[in-house]
């Protein structure tokens, strides 16, 4: 089989605490797949396509009600990777965002309330390129374990000066298309499998700088992805060259640390999020692989009151050459 990873925006993906009173983890990292050191040694392009909804709302670990804010989120992702060596693969990806807002939650003398202000914009958002090199790897009769490192760059090529319905003010930090700051990425990534079953356990943070959100200085928190996957092979019943199906379930969280605008921390951004992340995979070829995902927060302890995830759905097909 041929080597490459699976990485996207995201998911988180990839996804985050935002500036206003409210909350999305859309794009501030990237997801990698549910099974990213599962092939070997190849070059190709992987097109994913990501859901986020948000039409919950929480104060710490609380769900209360929700005067009536929404926001959605989709995100076309298009990635390349080139196996270098067998050990080292570079990646490039390009996101399409497009954001949709009905209603803002903010908070007035400790009371959730709506503003009625509308919004969304279309373009692309902020490029990245990394880096995995794989420093650890066995492989016996019928087991392979693999360890790997991830290194790379999110470059501020997005825009983030688009306004809201009407033209009268910039909409939050977190629907604009990018995030205005050049951000470095770090990761590991660690698989074992043997016969049907595989697990794989994934971290990656970013160490994020200020960048700007119309005419304000911005900087998002530092971050933590993290996923811990199973994935069984239910066809075929023997290991063949044909088609294989697969399924997985995972454990996903994602940490965020506060915001700072015009240097001031922003009380009601950040926390913490847990989701459990049902999946299915196909490999149709030895060229042709696809997956589908669905991550249902079941875990939320969000600093302040802000929005909250009601889940986000990813699918995703990958080319190899």
């Amino acid at each position: 089989m041929k080597k490459f990873m699976i990485i996207h925006l995201s998911a988180i993906a990839v996804y985050i605490a935002l500036t206003a009173p409210a909350s999305a983890c859309d794009f501030c990292l990237l997801s990698q797949g549910i099974s990213p050191l599962d092939t070997s040694g190849g070059s190709g392009i992987r097109v994913s396509e990501r859901y986020t909804l948000l039409d919950r709302a929480y104060r710490g670990r609380e769900r209360i009600p929700n005067p009536g804010a929404r926001e959605e989120y989709w995100t076309t992702e298009f990635t390349g990777f080139f196996a270098v060596t067998d050990d080292l693969t570079l990646l490039f990806a390009v996101p399409l965002r497009k954001t949709a807002m009905d209603g803002e939650l903010n908070v007035t003398g400790g009371t959730p309330v709506v503003d009625p202000v509308k919004g969304g914009v279309s373009g692309a958002g902020d490029a990245m390129a990394l880096g995995r090199y794989t420093f650890f790897k066995i492989h016996t009769i019928d087991t392979t374990v693999t360890a790997a490192g991830i290194f790379g760059m999110k470059f501020p090529t997005g825009k983030t000066d688009a306004k809201a319905l009407g033209g009268t003010e910039y909409l939050d930090s977190h629907l604009q298309p990018g995030t205005g700051s050049t951000d470095f990425l770090l990761g590991l990534s660690l698989s074992r499998a043997a016969g049907k079953f595989s697990l794989s356990a994934n971290t990656l943070g970013v160490i994020t700088t200020a960048g700007e959100t119309g005419d304000a200085s911005h900087q998002f928190g530092n971050a933590l992805n993290y996923d811990l996957t199973g994935r069984y092979r239910v066809y075929p019943g023997v290991i063949s060259s044909g088609p294989r199906v697969f399924l997985a379930l995972g454990l996903n969280g994602e940490l965020r640390a506060r915001e700072e605008e015009d240097g001031i921390e922003v009380k009601d951004s950040g926390g913490h999020t847990v989701y459990i992340t049902p999946g299915v995979q196909l490999a149709a070829s030895s060229r042709w692989q696809a997956e589908f995902s669905y991550q249902r927060p079941v875990y939320h302890n969000l600093h302040g009151t802000q929005m909250g995830e009601t889940g986000k759905a990813v699918a995703a097909v990958t080319y190899l050459f």
